[in-house]
């Protein structure tokens, strides 16, 4: 009974230690298999870099009047991937050579294909290429990624549709930047930027006629691109009963001292927003009487508010020297500890 018991065992373990011994053994074999194929893509990827880079190098310099070697299928995303990396650092001239090489290689229509694919990778390629390219039979397929719920692949699709076309590109782009709260300010105007004038003509059109999601961000937009608006839209903009995130907004982008008026009746309004950006468009384009607006606003509720008066009175070109600190010994406890705080900041930068 116990001899049966203990060759059970035995077997089972003899059956065991082969399948561990197997298994070890098509480990190892997989291992071989995965290093040989590395080093075979390192040695294909080694060829194809001393093939192409040379000539995509060549091509920046000047056009390229060799015959081209033929671009196979499967090195097509790794080409694509090297000569954006290229573009995105040439400009003029050497953009447009390698633009004429890429079109020698029918890059468009390489890109083309890329973009109607699943895999992101290569939609994001294939949206690079086509706006450094500057395809024009893409406008369409890109307004579609545009709207695409990815933000990096929709802002990408964006940058792509102002390289083909600033002016058309901001037109069919304006409805989604004031809808897509996913498209940062800051990002947006590094792509808009080529198309400043479609964006002020489009902004000025339309920003009386905006509800308030989308007017504010026009305003946050216009003021992000420096954008100059007719000084009678502003008016309309800056009357006391607009919201006053819209009217801090449109503060921002006041230029024209003939606003004056209206901006010495915002230093008093309800919401601190609006009292602290006037005091800032005050700053900008006041007057000698308007020092003592100013000085009244040190003593304002909301710090922000006070701050900005102590910033605007230490930097203003208006008190003649050695006033600042007969107002600020003059002042309340409460003014004189913001504007201590200004001038010591002044000090010390």
């Amino acid at each position: 009974m116990f001899s049966t018991r203990s060759d059970i065992f035995l077997e089972s373990a003899l059956v065991l230690a082969a399948a561990i011994a197997l298994l070890t053994l098509v480990l190892l074999g997989l291992i071989v298999v995965l290093r040989w194929r590395r080093a075979r893509e390192f040695a294909r990827s080694q060829s194809f870099e001393k093939r192409w880079r040379p000539l995509l190098m060549a091509a920046s310099m000047g056009p390229v009047d060799t015959q081209l070697p033929a671009l196979a299928a499967r090195d097509q995303f790794a080409f694509l991937k090297l000569w954006n990396y290229l573009h995105e650092s040439l400009h003029g001239e050497a953009s447009q050579h390698l633009n004429q090489l890429a079109r020698r290689l029918k890059c468009q229509e390489m890109a083309r294909r890329m973009l109607d694919g699943r895999h992101r990778a290569t939609r994001l390629l294939a949206i690079l290429t086509l706006g450094h390219l500057r395809e024009d039979s893409a406008r369409h397929a890109l307004r579609s990624a545009a709207a695409s719920d990815d933000t990096v692949l929709s802002l990408l699709a964006a940058r792509a549709l102002i390289q083909i076309d600033a002016s058309g590109g901001a037109e069919s782009l304006f409805p989604l930047v004031l809808s897509r709260r996913d498209w940062d300010i800051a990002r947006l105007t590094r792509i808009l930027s080529p198309a400043r004038d479609a964006c002020r003509t489009l902004i000025t059109e339309s920003i009386v006629r905006l509800g308030h999601p989308g007017r504010l961000r026009a305003l946050e937009l216009a003021a992000a691109l420096r954008l100059d608006l007719p000084t009678r839209h502003l008016a309309l903009l800056m009357q006391p009963g607009e919201p006053p995130e819209e009217i801090a907004a449109a503060l921002r982008l006041v230029r024209h001292p003939q606003h004056l008026p209206a901006l010495r009746t915002l230093l008093r309004h309800a919401d601190w927003r609006v009292r602290s950006e006037s005091v800032a468009a005050v700053a900008r384009l006041g007057a000698a009487a308007d020092i003592r607006l100013l000085a009244q606003l040190l003593q304002d509720e909301q710090w922000w508010v006070r701050y900005g008066a102590a910033q605007a009175l230490a930097a203003s070109p208006l008190l003649p020297p050695g006033e600042l600190d007969e107002l600020c010994a003059s002042a309340s406890p409460e003014a004189r500890g913001i504007l201590s705080h200004v001038i010591a900041e002044r000090s010390l930068a």
